[in-house]
């Protein structure tokens, strides 16, 4: 990519953006035998304004407008100790996200459900979680990194939406010498995302129809990491493997992203109780996937890099 014009300088928004909020919650802890129930309600009221003024003039005013958005989020979860080294999750929340100061831009608004498990028994703990969203409204926001062909700051409605998934999460000591561990991570997701109206914003999301994917949203997603730790030194070797993800809600042609496995490796030797010093490749094998199509093209992800570096601590 080049740059064809530095354009005017200071010339890029020319605008004020400012935000109010108050917000307050209770939340309560009750325990009973080996169950514990943690009850809790909080209240936000937020509003936004967005002030332009004209280009190359100082304060000489070109258009305002302003959002608000006041809510109730009420949530409990529960769990039960089975045994000392087994317990039982689960939990409802309303979930929320502000909207931008865009008119007409409703709040992020879902219903959130989880049930899982964990297991921890020395340096062995292990994790299994369900979960369901229920989106009354899904938000797209506009950001620099947003892979949208849009106006950053920008908000989007779009509307009814549902997700669910599986977490799971293994972490484990595979040494049997004091002299040295050999920490093991091994972490898998997997999210059913859709829309489930045929009214959401174009401009952000796409042509969308009840039962498209929602964009960017991959399927799988697992990372495994594998390190040696003695006394100085470090060392971890981690894969992260993410799917393939369609990048608007059509998933129509040069409209999906590749499947990635990317291998980084890093190190570090302690010296002294002051100094460290560190190295790590990200991308091991230079592996070359597109990773976004949005908002001009196909775009790659990281290539190999080195970085290598010392901390001092005083």
């Amino acid at each position: 990519l080049g740059l064809d014009s530095l354009g005017t300088e200071g010339n890029a928004g020319n605008q004020v953006q400012s935000a109010e909020a108050l917000a307050f919650y209770i939340r309560d802890e009750i325990s009973f035998g080996d169950w514990t129930l943690s009850p809790g309600i909080r209240f936000e009221d937020i509003g936004q304004d967005r002030v332009r003024y004209k280009n190359g003039a100082a304060r000489d005013f070109r258009d305002g407008r302003q959002n608000t958005a006041q809510v109730w989020l009420p949530g409990i979860g529960v769990s039960y100790q089975a045994t000392p080294a087994f317990s039982v999750i689960g939990g409802v929340h309303k979930g929320f996200t502000a909207p931008s100061n865009s008119p007409g831009v409703e709040e992020e608004v879902a219903i959130n459900y989880e049930l899982g498990a964990r297991f921890q028994d020395g340096s062995l703990s292990a994790e299994l979680i369900a979960f369901v969203s229920n989106y009354d409204n899904l938000l797209g926001q506009c950001t620099a990194s947003s892979g949208s062909d849009c106006v950053i700051g920008d908000a989007f409605n779009g509307d009814a939406a549902t997700v669910s998934g599986l977490e799971a999460l293994l972490t484990a000591d595979l040494s049997q010498n004091a002299a040295y561990r050999l920490p093991l991570t091994l972490s898998y997701t997997r999210i059913d995302g859709e829309f489930d109206t045929s009214i959401a914003d174009t401009d952000f999301f796409g042509t969308v129809e009840a039962g498209d994917p929602l964009p960017y949203l991959p399927e799988n997603q697992l990372r495994i990491a594998l390190g040696l730790e003695t006394g100085q030194w470090t060392g971890y070797l981690s894969a992260n493997y993410v799917d393939d993800v369609c990048v608007r809600a059509s998933c129509g042609a040069f409209e999906r992203t590749d499947d990635s496995l990317t291998i980084d490796f890093s190190t570090s030797y302690q010296f002294s109780p002051m100094v460290n010093v560190f190295a790590r490749v990200e991308n091991l094998t230079d592996t070359h996937d597109i990773m976004g199509r949005q908002p001009y093209g196909a775009r790659p992800n990281k290539e190999r890099t080195l970085s290598a570096g010392l901390r001092f601590n005083f």
